[in-house]
């Protein structure tokens, strides 16, 4: 039998949730690679044969759709695909059907679900079978939705979290004062995702908001919102 473990590429731009995945598959039999970009992935993919390719759709410069489509044409092209994305609507779920994606995880996606997922590929790949761990019900309702009741993990995530919000306060900061709406919607199309992970319903309410907020240009309201928003990734800096 091989032993050499599956390789999966991530491909996603935001930490955190590259952070949530990483934790989430660390127990299983394979080499995560993660890139932060489409351009980055397709310089790996033809010097490490993936059994499977997780991408999100927004990525800065070229889209996770069009990394697929490149994908589908390369020596590449077995490789199963799941979109991890929170922007799939009915046209894009379409144009994904047509280039044989094997499942969409929509953000925030929970553990169970995407540790289902990858075995499921990664059993069919090797017909190796491997366990998910049975979820513990005394858990609040977002380490119970999102972790499988699993308190460390969501710890884990959550510290992980705590430290990287400074730096994407200045990023949306920086993002304000260049009045770039375009960047500063890709930053709270991702913290809304983290915010929900964490059980933040307030944080995510807001991220939201500034995520569809950034499609008007309205600097007027796109200033309070953030205003709001940041006072919410001030309180989730002192978590860790």
């Amino acid at each position: 039998m091989n032993s050499t473990p599956a390789v999966v590429l991530l491909v996603e731009d935001d930490p955190s949730i590259a952070r949530f995945v990483g934790l989430a598959l660390e127990g299983l039999p394979l080499e995560l690679i993660t890139c932060t970009s489409a351009e980055e992935a397709q310089l790996v993919l033809p010097e490490r044969p993936c059994v499977m390719l997780i991408t999100d759709l927004m990525l800065p410069g070229i889209s996770g759709l069009k990394l697929i489509e490149w994908l589908r044409s390369s020596t590449s092209a077995t490789c199963q695909v799941v979109v991890f994305s929170a922007g799939v609507d009915y046209a894009i779920a379409q144009q994904l059907d047509h280039l044989k994606v094997h499942q969409i995880l929509r953000k925030p996606v929970s553990v169970i679900e995407l540790v289902t997922c990858v075995q499921n590929v990664l059993e069919s790949c090797s017909n190796r079978s491997t366990t998910v761990t049975s979820p513990n019900n005394t858990k609040p309702d977002a380490i119970d939705k999102f972790f499988c009741g699993d308190r460390e993990l969501f710890l884990s995530y959550r510290a992980s979290c705590s430290l990287q919000m400074p730096a994407d306060q200045a990023e949306g900061s920086k993002h304000v004062s260049a009045r770039d709406s375009a960047a500063l919607r890709r930053l709270a199309h991702s913290l809304k995702s983290v915010f929900r992970l964490l059980g933040q319903e307030q944080a995510f309410s807001i991220a939201q908001s500034l995520e569809q907020a950034c499609l008007r240009e309205d600097w007027v309201i796109l200033d309070k919102l953030w205003m709001q928003l940041e006072n919410e990734m001030q309180i989730a800096s002192s978590w860790h």
